[in-house]
């Protein structure tokens, strides 16, 4: 005689409701869990309905928890999908943690919106050509992002069987507008120079005095052509002070973590972000500048900090720069200060002496090549 069939994945059988004290009742029921094990669960309340009714709260919450995916079908809503999808996507561990958090972002701020009240099978070809029509018309980058994130979310479907083909796939090509980098000319890297050093120095002025570090930040990054959130992240180890040319090593960035703040993270942007670079002259006087404030300090302490020793927020710093920007009568230009690495793609708004940055990588001899170009631009006239 064959046994009773298992129950399906993230399904109960019977519950059964038993009095356990004088107006104490208990209800219990067999869950299959989504690895596969079927477990008891239980709940008490004060009469029989109340007992079921906990238990019921009790067993719905089990089924969203580690395998929200598999009671996902074609004829399910959209949204029920995405928090599948975004569930899946916590669990990856090779994905950065503000990462996620852009996603998820993206996912409940550009997709979700329009696709809401959809069932998973009617998020068809033509509706998504329509939306990502939609998205285009406000900006190129909005429809890539868009674009991005619905394939992810039905690529997620197709792995788990629930639709047959990824249908973003077989929507029309967007085309990228052309756009041409400008870099800043002397005279503008001059201006934010000027403002950087007096802002909020005017005679009068209310409140406290700045310290200085982001005109320090901006003549780092100006010659290192680093990523605000590398420059920040520099440590009094990455600095060589004594080489020549003086170098510094960009091994980390920072980060803001939802409920955790600003961390300093452990390694770049990308891969290849991590490198040395040479500083010019002029970046290496306030450098050393800084070093002189953290002269007693261990090697990992930062060369910008706040009063108690913490990373600066790199959100408030870009605060700073955009009314520095307005001081220097530079405001509306789309000038931002996050350089780009060069390697013949694009060049910092920011950085007019972007080119003069070397990426030691590759063979030795390459390196040393690199090299002595850099230094013979950093010391000519």
């Amino acid at each position: 005689m064959a046994g009773r069939p298992r129950l399906p994945i993230s399904t109960f059988g019977a519950i059964k409701t038993t009095e356990v004290g004088a107006g104490r009742f208990r209800a219990t029921a067999r869950f299959r869990d989504w690895d596969g094990q079927s477990r008891q669960v239980t709940a008490t309340g004060s009469s029989r309905n109340a007992a079921e009714t906990a238990l019921k709260v009790e067993l719905a919450t089990r089924m969203r928890v580690g395998n929200f995916g598999d009671s996902v079908n074609a004829g399910s809503p959209f949204r029920m999908l995405a928090e599948a999808w975004l569930e899946d996507l916590m669990l990856d561990v090779d994905r950065a943690n503000g990462t996620k958090t852009v996603y998820e972002y993206e996912l409940r701020g550009l997709v979700l919106p329009f696709f809401e009240h959809f069932t998973v099978r009617e998020v068809t070809v033509g509706r998504i050509e329509l939306f990502l029509k939609v998205q285009r018309a406000i900006s190129y980058t909005r429809a890539k992002h868009s674009r991005t994130i619905l394939s992810m979310v039905l690529g997620f479907a197709v792995r788990r069987g629930i639709i047959a083909r990824n249908p973003v796939k077989e929507t029309s090509r967007m085309k990228k507008p052309q756009h041409t980098p400008k870099a800043l000319t002397p005279d503008q890297v001059a201006a934010i120079r000027l403002a950087a050093r007096d802002w909020r120095t005017a005679e009068g002025r209310m409140g406290p005095k700045p310290d200085g570090q982001v005109r320090d930040l901006i003549e780092v990054m100006l010659g290192t052509a680093t990523r605000i959130g590398e420059t920040l992240a520099l440590r009094k180890c990455d600095i060589d002070m004594t080489a020549d040319p003086p170098w510094v090593h960009i091994r980390g960035t920072l980060v803001v973590q939802s409920g955790a703040g600003v961390l300093r993270q452990a390694h770049p942007k990308t891969h290849e972000s991590n490198r040395v670079v040479a500083v010019p002259q002029f970046a290496a006087e306030v450098i050393r500048r800084r070093l002189t404030l953290i002269e007693a300090e261990d090697g990992e302490h930062l060369l910008f900090f706040t009063r108690n020793g913490k990373p600066l927020a790199p959100h408030n710093v870009r605060r700073t720069f955009r009314e520095i920007l307005r001081n220097a009568g530079l405001e509306g230009m789309g000038i931002t200060p996050t350089p780009f690495a060069e390697r013949g793609r694009r060049c910092s708004p920011t950085n007019w002496v972007c080119r003069l940055r070397p990426m030691y990588s590759d063979t030795r001899r390459r390196r040393r090549r690199r090299q002595r170009r850099t230094t013979r631009s950093l010391t000519a006239p």
